[in-house]
């Protein structure tokens, strides 16, 4: 095994607040400030040209969790296939790359190696399409290396480009766990029981043809998810019907669900998040487009790639030492590798969330969007003459795909007259990079409404923002007895400035308003100031701008 030294400092899980993008480029090498690791970067940074032509990659990652120093520890080891020069390259990511050709293993040189795929007991699977198989490796990672243990082979196939792994809903459990091969020469995909020292074929299905249970050059395939682990859907990209091909497994068998044509060309690559989404890699149409689990297309990347050969999705094992618990997640990143060539290569997207296509109802209080990512969202009907909200409504956590959000009388916040008005939504990533986005939209609310009591307490914040010279701060009590409440000012040292109101107040929604004045009746200067409501033992706060 031949060692390539390259350092790779890597933003992958960076925790950042992110702002609406589907797909957001981020640094590769960032300590050389360079975006994607390209033919040029290669030899400028290392003197070498390190791929023939990069195929696939998948990420084998660990997080540990402590409740002391070092409190959280991660690695992150890549390998990515490069049929050109038959081999595997692989490192911890941050760290340094070694070559693999298995000539020196029990397996022998591979041999055109394609599509890859890994699963949470550190197995890495690789479709060896040019020796007509599938290999099976252990990961044995020491400090900042990795190396590969050959397990078994599986043989009899012919030209295998695509392999994907379920760990049948239970990451850590290898009872139930299956292999689905795309195995391109015959048309068909395979579907595996794995075993500790082999695996054993259950089922095939497909042949030459363009109809239901048919193939014309299966050549990438992924399993589905829920909630980071493995479903029953399969998904298979078939390449000269140009379609994507959604297959069930019932247990033993391989059942056709149906198929979408795409109009993407060449489809080289599948992959699912942790929700399910489903990505797909197209070099024809130069972008990657990514799917629900419905294979309904929700966005594309087209940015400075050429030709995606692959998109893979990061994932983790998630180990919590202070309660023993361990978890497989994705982590919110992918891995595009691209053609190899001067301005490109392999390339960091982190994935966020984007709202879409909004539009109003018609006769309806209500709109409707399309969310490119599972997210919380919340929408707000504001009125555009005076700003004020008269209604909101918590939509909770959304999955990918296109939503309806329905104004209701619980949602009503103050009384409203027919007319039109305007609707903010607000989508917020469920991955810990905190994308955000927000899209307005012009509705027409029909007849008029009155605000229901409220069901919590709720700031509602304050109109305008920024202000100058003075503006009005609402909050909402829920139903019940009067309580004591205070409303005060404070600056953003926490430093006092002023009590609005005080007293008792009961149910309802309510306001105050303040003039840019302190305690004393001085105008204070312009600058950020918090407003604390607090009802009962009860305490919320919000942040407001004075400009001047």
């Amino acid at each position: 095994m031949s060692r390539t030294a390259l350092m790779i400092s890597i933003l992958v899980l960076g925790a950042v607040q992110a702002a609406a993008e589907t797909f957001q480029p981020a640094p590769y090498l960032a300590e050389a400030q360079v975006d994607v690791l390209t033919k040029r970067v290669a030899n400028e940074q290392f003197g070498r040209d390190l791929f023939g032509e990069p195929y696939a990659t998948v990420v084998v990652g660990n997080v540990d969790v402590y409740d002391r120093f070092p409190y959280l520890e991660a690695r992150y080891f890549q390998i990515v296939s490069d049929p050109a020069w038959g081999r595997l390259l692989m490192g911890e990511i941050g760290q340094g790359l070694a070559a693999f050709d298995g000539a020196t293993s029990s397996f022998g040189r591979l041999k055109s190696p394609r599509g890859l795929s890994t699963d949470g007991r550190g197995l890495i699977y690789v479709a060896d399409s040019g020796n007509d198989r599938v290999l099976v490796f252990r990961t044995v990672s020491e400090f900042d290396r990795i190396r590969l243990e050959p397990v078994y082979a599986i043989d009899d196939l012919n030209d295998p480009y695509g392999v994907a792994h379920s760990d049948g809903g239970t990451p850590f459990d290898a009872g139930d766990d299956a292999l689905y091969v795309a195995n391109t020469g015959k048309n068909e995909v395979r579907r595996y029981a794995l075993g500790t020292n082999g695996a054993t074929l259950t089922d095939a299905i497909g042949s030459l043809g363009s109809g239901d249970g048919y193939f014309a050059g299966p050549t990438a395939i992924t399993v589905g998810r829920r909630d980071g682990v493995a479903n029953d859907d399969v998904y298979v990209s078939d390449a000269h019907n140009r379609r994507l091909v959604h297959l069930r497994d019932t247990g033993s068998s391989l059942a056709w669900m149906g198929a979408a044509s795409h109009g993407l060309g060449l489809v080289t690559s599948l992959d699912a998040d942790h929700f399910g989404n489903v990505y797909a890699a197209s070099p024809q149409a130069g972008r990657v487009t990514k799917f629900t689990s419905a294979l309904t297309p929700v966005a594309s990347f087209t940015a400075n790639t050429k030709r995606p050969r692959s998109f893979h999705v990061v994932f983790a094992n998630v180990t919590d030492h202070r309660s023993g618990q361990q978890t497989r997640a994705g982590q919110g990143t992918g891995v595009l590798v691209e053609e190899w060539g001067g301005e490109n290569g392999i390339r960091l997207l982190n994935l966020g969330v984007d709202l879409t296509d909004a539009a109003p109802v018609e006769n309806e209080n209500a709109v409707r969007v399309t969310l490119t990512d599972h997210a919380s969202v919340s929408a707000e009907v504001v009125d555009p003459a005076s700003g004020q909200v008269v209604a909101r409504h918590d939509a909770g956590v959304l999955a990918a795909g296109t939503r309806t959000i329905r104004f209701t009388d619980k949602d009503n916040l103050a009384a409203w007259d027919a007319g039109s008005y305007r609707v903010t939504i607000r989508a917020r990533s469920t991955y810990d990079n905190g994308s955000t986005s927000t899209v307005e939209v012009p509705i027409e609310l029909s007849g008029s409404g009155g605000p229901a009591m409220p069901q919590r307490l709720e700031l509602l914040g304050n109109t305008p923002n920024p202000f100058n010279p003075s503006t009005t701060i609402r909050f909402a009590v829920p139903a019940g007895p009067s309580q004591p409440y205070r409303l005060r000012i404070y600056d953003v040292r926490g430093a006092f400035v002023r009590e609005l109101a005080a007293g008792q107040i009961g149910g309802g929604t309510h306001e105050a308003r303040w003039d840019g004045r302190d305690r004393r009746g001085t105008p204070v200067s312009s600058g950020i100031y918090l407003y604390r409501l607090e009802v009962g033992a009860a305490k919320l706060t919000g942040k407001m701008a004075l400009v001047k």
